[in-house]
């Protein structure tokens, strides 16, 4: 079985799914489920060992029906494993098959290496208080997604908030809001783990970029809740170029995560 410790983004995903959801040790697999929200495809999956081959799929895809699910209920196929910092990861032939392959880097720090950036200081950094705060943070997430009046996507995004507010409830952690004048142009959250910070969904509207606001957030978010994790993780996507403002602030890459998802036909 993967050893949690070697890969900060899968340990601490995983500790975030155990709490909102069901973990389990199946065969050569972590399971991962969430029986209240069957759309949330990241949540009824499969952790595998080490990148598979694409002679690995007819048995990964029996595997996940018999260990998350299968139609109508689970009607996605969703695979995440840890993966090298020197490799290139090559998933072609998962998406000639239909599959959708993403490669993250994993990004650690601790609070004394985070350094001093410019920021705005236009921008208000609040904890979300309010309904309309909330309403407001969907409407953000929602509009940088494929298709946001999508159904599956409504329900997703619904179990997102109800899930988070409920470890806000339980004293985990918070969701932050960037606020210009009033209005919330960026956001997210951070969860406190087995002693690691996990920053979740870091989003900044469109209209609102290139002005500083995420690092402001961040750098801000930091500030107030230093000492209460030995480290930081941030998981960002290879191909946008988050990873760079992470960076800057003095994150280091610390592995990678990639995964294969084949949303329902």
């Amino acid at each position: 079985m993967p050893n949690l410790a070697d890969n900060l983004g899968i340990a601490t995903d995983l500790l975030l799914h155990a709490e909102t959801g069901k973990v389990e040790r199946r065969d050569d697999y972590i399971v991962v489920r969430t029986p209240d929200s069957p759309d949330y495809f990241f949540g009824n999956m499969l952790f595998l060992q080490a990148r598979p081959t694409t002679d690995d799929l007819q048995r990964l895809e029996i595997d996940f029906a018999r260990w998350v699910g299968t139609p109508p209920l689970i009607a996605h196929r969703a695979f995440e494993w840890p993966e090298t910092a020197e490799v290139t990861v090559e998933l072609d032939g998962f998406i000639e098959r239909g599959y959708d392959a993403t490669v993250c880097q994993v990004l650690v720090a601790r609070d004394s290496e985070i350094r001093p950036v410019a920021t705005n200081a236009a921008v208000e950094v609040r904890a979300l208080a309010t309904q309309t705060d909330w309403d407001d943070w969907n409407r953000m997430q929602l509009a940088v997604m494929p298709d946001p009046a999508d159904p599956t996507t409504q329900r997703y995004m619904a179990h997102k908030q109800r899930a988070y507010r409920a470890l806000i409830t339980r004293g985990l952690g918070q969701w932050w809001g960037a606020f210009i004048d009033g209005e919330q142009v960026g956001s997210l959250g951070l969860f406190f783990l087995g002693g690691m910070g996990r920053f979740q969904s870091v989003i900044t509207a469109e209209q609102h970029r290139n002005r500083g606001i995420c690092k402001t957030l961040l750098s801000e978010v930091i500030r107030r809740t230093e000492g209460r994790a030995k480290q930081l993780v941030m998981v960002a996507d290879e191909s946008y170029h988050a990873g760079r403002i992470y960076e800057s602030l003095g994150f280091v890459q610390h592995g990678r995560v990639a995964s294969l998802c084949r949303e329902p036909r």
